[in-house]
């Protein structure tokens, strides 16, 4: 199967929350199946989709540690958009969803500020660059890294600048160790620092990015 690249996912995502209850978008992996000699199968994937739409359509089926994995990132994000829009007004987000990653909008399409458990046993805080346009996206990079010192300066602590040119998105970023099958009390630390950290991003970035995309 050919899986759907990550910034295809967060900006269909991205719609599903910020477009009316009549406008839905999904995304689907086709994947051909064969066991020894049998005839091929074929199993479509859902891989994007509504969060209300998850809830009422697809059943409990599955194993037991998918389905708690699943929740644990539910319950982690849920309460990471609820602390983010009461506490300090940055989102009107208000749906937390059973996946290892949350985006929120910049007030710019194609980028999006972003809190994520990565590969490796690592956090996430991020800007992730993905207008559609390759070109723009390394455009928008290579301009905000040229104040690479700057920047960090502001944001108190040095970034992973990655620009990927292996793929068409760019994103710059800080990271920490953490899981989402970390204890509680390591988990509401993940949070708080993530939670520093994308406000961070907004009061460093959102100026630059007026000045490029305003």
């Amino acid at each position: 199967a050919q899986a759907i690249r990550e910034e295809h996912r967060q900006t269909l995502d991205w719609l599903n929350q910020h477009t009316d209850t009549n406008t839905e978008f999904f995304a689907v992996v086709i994947e051909v199946l064969q066991i020894d000699e049998s005839r091929l199968a074929y199993n479509f994937k859902l891989v994007a989709f509504p969060n209300e739409w998850r809830k009422t359509n697809i059943g409990t089926g599955g194993g037991a540690s998918s389905s708690e994995r699943s929740e644990a990132y539910r319950r982690f994000f849920q309460e990471l958009i609820d602390d983010l829009r009461e506490k300090h007004r940055f989102t009107g987000a208000r749906i937390g969803q059973a996946q290892s990653w949350y985006s929120f909008a910049s007030g710019y399409s194609g980028v999006t500020y972003g809190v994520s458990f990565a590969r490796g046993g690592r956090a996430r805080a991020e800007l992730f660059i993905a207008t559609g346009e390759a070109g723009e996206n390394k455009r928008l990079f290579d301009a905000l890294a040229k104040d690479k010192e700057a920047v960090e300066v502001e944001f108190g602590e040095p970034l992973e600048w990655e620009r990927l040119d292996d793929r068409s998105a760019s994103r710059i970023a800080v990271y920490r160790t953490g899981s989402i099958g970390d204890d509680a009390q390591t988990l509401q630390e993940i949070k708080g620092w993530a939670i520093d950290r994308i406000l961070k991003f907004k009061r460093v970035f959102s100026s630059r990015l007026a000045q490029l995309l305003g």
